[in-house]
């Protein structure tokens, strides 16, 4: 035998599909499946857990009596008008408070709360200081822009006179 002769090729086994190639396929398969939803739903849950209220069955049983406190005040006419303006990092709220006539309703200790459309975890809640009469303000160290919802109560002592929930805009800075 010479240098100059190629050595003889291996001969080849045909490919074979067993019963545990397909076993193994099908697992994985699965899950990958199985894996893929798993991250998804857990991402879903953390950004919006679908919660509203604590107890639907016992805000149901005070309904009636909350739109009937609610139709009190709308018999009044006040009105608010809110304007959220970007300072920085942060932003500030400023209320004004108006009866039917255009007069500014003063006395109030007033909280207002930003909710986040998406997800509660970015909500902000803030009580207002009265700068002049009938104008609320407060201030926010650090919030994202974008569109918010604003409710804002209004009360005098332990009874709430006024609320309003409206949506607001904080561009960009």
């Amino acid at each position: 035998m010479s240098c100059d002769t190629p050595a003889a090729p291996h001969p080849r086994r045909r490919f074979r599909l067993t019963g545990g190639m397909v076993a193994a396929m099908l697992v994985l398969f699965f899950g990958v499946i199985i894996s893929v939803n798993a991250t998804i739903l857990t991402v879903a849950l953390r950004t919006m857990p679908g919660v509203e209220t604590r107890s639907a069955y016992e805000d149901s049983q005070h309904f009636n009596e909350a739109i009937t406190r609610q139709h009190e005040r709308d018999a009044r006419g006040w009105k608010a008008s809110a304007n959220l303006a970007r300072q920085g990092e942060g932003a500030t709220l400023a209320v004004t408070l108006a009866d039917r006539l255009g007069q500014p309703l003063s006395g109030f200790a007033t909280t207002a709360r930003l909710r986040h459309p998406a997800t509660s975890a970015r909500d902000h809640a803030i009580a207002l200081s009265e700068r002049q009469p009938g104008r609320y303000e407060a201030g926010f160290e650090h919030i994202e822009a974008g569109a918010w919802i604003l409710e804002l109560q209004a009360r005098r002592g332990e009874d709430v006179v006024f609320v309003s929930r409206s949506r607001v805009t904080l561009p960009e800075t």
